[in-house]
């Protein structure tokens, strides 16, 4: 049953770690930052959530930064982050330039203004949000990152989860459905795959003129999606088998002609948001390509490695890498952007 206060508008073993790295720790303390040399933004820029790992204490824990590239991947500055010690993620801009960024297990939602100034972190819930969707009303969809019981992120990791509030639970699964100014306007008891048994709504997409979100489960081989007119899951747009060439699916985004952009820990996928079809797939090289976004023209992309630190510049049409960099850390990238200008 769908709760709502307003009307809207394979895995394999191994790879699982790429989801599980991106998720963070609870971890957070406040300590003195150095000084942001990042710059206002320009048409092009492109962000790369970067944390530094240096918890001792926690292999997920990290001081939190995103880095500034220009649109040939050439640094210009550096967003320190204030009110998380949680790893970043879930990079995205909204109509009036302003950066959003997670740290969905603290919990924090961050936003940055086109001037380049952090604005003051406010609470919005005590659940883990990694990801925001902006409808056409100007109100916002969030992904909720966790579900279940389990406060463990693996056997071999010192992360761990905090249970909500009153509950024996470290989240629903479910997205949320707020206005600008904060105020919850309902929730959709959403289905969700939970490979491993935690995650649940990590990236989505916003179709059919706000009427259908398309989302997916870090780690997962399904593409859910869900009618917010008519309070009711639809059935899956596509669920890839072992034939289908994609090993899992990590994170979604839209290209600006509404199709799918997925990656796929290998490389990524293109698909049609209608049909389910796979238009494209292409591999990049070795593991740990998770996260990506569209760029400003509609010729390339850009994707992370979260393994490597790698970021790349991929031209769709030559098939190529066009531009890339590192951010001199490992198991940290988990969100990329490019900034659309105002």
């Amino acid at each position: 049953m769908i709760k709502k206060m307003q009307q809207p508008g394979r895995f394999v073993p191994g790879i699982l770690l790429v989801g599980v790295f991106l998720l963070g720790t609870m971890s957070i303390g406040a300590r003195e930052l150095p000084e942001s040399t990042a710059v206002p933004f320009e048409r092009g820029d492109i962000f790369v959530a970067a944390t530094v790992m240096d918890d001792l204490n926690d292999d997920h824990a990290g001081t939190g930064r995103i880095l500034q590239y220009d649109a040939n991947l050439q640094l210009k500055g550096t967003l320190w982050v204030e009110g998380t010690r949680h790893k970043i993620g879930g990079l995205a801009f909204d109509s009036e330039g302003v950066l959003w960024g997670f740290a969905q297990l603290t919990p924090a939602i961050l936003q940055f203004t086109p001037e380049a100034k952090q604005l003051p972190v406010r609470k919005w819930s005590d659940r883990s949000f990694s990801s925001v969707t902006f409808a056409p009303d100007g109100s916002l969809y969030f992904g909720e990152h966790l579900a279940g019981t389990s406060t463990s992120a693996g056997p071999n990791l010192s992360t761990t989860f905090r249970l909500l509030p009153g509950r024996d639970v470290v989240g629903d699964g479910w997205i949320f459905h707020y206005s600008r100014d904060g105020k919850e306007l309902g929730h959709f008891e959403t289905d969700y795959h939970p490979v491993p048994p935690f995650l649940a709504i990590t990236s989505t997409v916003l179709s059919d003129e706000g009427k259908r979100m398309i989302y997916v489960s870090e780690n997962g081989n399904r593409i859910m999606q869900y009618d917010l007119v008519n309070d009711k899951q639809l059935p899956d747009l596509a669920v890839l088998g072992p034939d289908s060439g994609v090993p899992m699916l990590l994170v979604m985004t839209a290209l600006a002609d509404g199709r799918l952009l997925i990656s796929t820990n290998l490389g990524f996928i293109v698909m049609d948001p209608d049909s389910g079809e796979i238009l494209d797939n292409r591999a990049l090289g070795g593991m740990g390509w998770a996260a990506l976004a569209p760029a400003v023209d509609t010729e390339n992309i850009i994707v992370g490695n979260f393994f490597s630190g790698e970021i790349v510049k991929y031209d769709l049409v030559k098939s190529e890498i066009v531009a890339r960099a590192n951010i001199g850390q490992k198991n940290s990238l988990s969100g990329v952007v490019q900034f659309p200008g105002l």
